[in-house]
């Protein structure tokens, strides 16, 4: 009769966890499956934005409507100091700072929407953010232009500077206005 109950509770377990693989989209391994499926939870970020003891504030540097992205993804890529923001806006051939002046010292972030077909695309990221476990949540509000808005015909690509908490982050996540994620920047070496 033990053996019996024990074979119920696992096959349960493994019924559980297939749920939760079927739920969670992106979840590689089953060591992922209980992580992925809390934080791919609407409480899960609000719970994590709440917390004081987790808050931290972010800076937004500066806003560009065009930063020659080269894929339609959102993407995000860390900067160490401010001398590497400035040689990537020197290959991107942009300026988040008047006068190709440097911005100041500290940890960036670049937070890019991606290449779209018209203006009217726009990328904005709160102060708000939050750090657990070495992973930096941000808060980003993705604005498209209205399906009767007119707009220019012209390729742009949103992007935003954000100077971040000084620190060492394993992962970095954006989150829309909505808390799904749109994109993530992992450290060299570090696996989710």
């Amino acid at each position: 009769m033990r053996k019996c109950a024990e074979r119920v509770g696992m096959t349960l377990a493994v019924m559980t966890l297939s749920a939760c693989a079927q739920l969670t989209t992106g979840a590689e391994t089953a060591a992922q499956l209980p992580r992925a499926a809390v934080e791919g939870t609407y409480g899960f970020f609000e719970t994590l934005f709440a917390r004081e003891e987790l808050s931290v504030e972010v800076v937004e540097v500066g806003r560009l409507p065009n930063c020659n992205s080269t894929g339609r993804e959102p993407s995000l890529e860390m900067f160490a100091d401010a001398a590497a923001v400035k040689s990537w806006q020197q290959t991107r051939g942009v300026a988040f700072t008047p006068s190709g002046a440097e911005p100041p010292p500290g940890i960036y972030a670049v937070v890019e929407m991606g290449e779209r077909g018209t203006g009217g695309y726009s990328l904005a990221v709160s102060r708000q953010a939050a750090i657990r476990d070495d992973v930096l949540y941000l808060k980003g509000s993705f604005l498209v232009p209205g399906n009767s808005s007119m707009v220019i015909q012209v390729l742009t690509s949103p992007c935003s500077l954000v100077r971040v908490p000084t620190r060492s982050y394993n992962r970095v996540v954006l989150l829309d206005q909505s808390n799904n994620v749109r994109t993530s920047w992992s450290a060299p070496g570090f696996k989710n």
